[in-house]
């Protein structure tokens, strides 16, 4: 096609054989017009591109049109919801206010204690449960469970305990004190 600006108004064609890209239009233009990005080189047309009127089937353009519906980005996936831990505030006095030490550890995984134990633990509304495996550092052979109360200080032999539930990440190499 032989083309080198202005609105092309009296193409006739009798099939198609050539793809482009429709980038824009002019509805205030006399008349209207497409602008369409052609394949060939910016040496062709105007700089690349052609103007050809809108609603006269110029050189074919109203058959075998296809299209695209873009949207943006894929959002990223929300992030997980923390997981749930325990802290245990371990006291030398009976009263949960003195010499406390605090460290936070996991729900739902096999948690190491002071000694040979371990346990998995589970929040619930005011309480965590503790499944205890007196024997074995690793949750598995004889067990006891337990439900303590949360944000309580409870007296045990060797001082206090208080336990409370959060989303705090685990404290790093800690060793849960068992509630004796």
């Amino acid at each position: 096609m032989d083309y080198n600006g202005g609105i092309l108004t009296s193409c006739t064609s009798e099939q198609l054989d050539h793809g482009v890209l429709l980038v824009g239009y002019n509805d205030n233009s006399n008349p209207p017009y497409w602008i369409i990005k052609n394949s060939w080189s910016n040496m062709w047309g105007e700089d690349g591109y052609i103007r050809i009127e809108k609603g006269t089937n110029q050189c074919l353009m109203n058959q075998a049109v296809s299209s695209a519906v873009v949207g943006g980005p894929t959002p990223p996936p929300p992030p997980p919801p923390p997981s749930a831990t325990f802290t245990q505030d371990f006291c030398e006095g009976k009263g949960c206010t003195k010499g406390c030490s605090h460290a936070t550890f996991p729900t739902g995984e096999c948690v190491q204690t002071t000694g040979v134990g371990s346990v998995i633990a589970t929040c619930g509304a005011s309480n965590l449960t503790q499944i205890i495996y007196p024997l074995s550092r690793s949750c598995s052979g004889l067990s006891v469970p337990i439900t303590v109360p949360l944000d309580k200080c409870i007296p045990i032999l060797i001082g206090s305990v208080e336990y409370h539930c959060s989303t705090n990440p685990p404290t790093e190499a800690a060793r849960l004190v068992p509630h004796q």
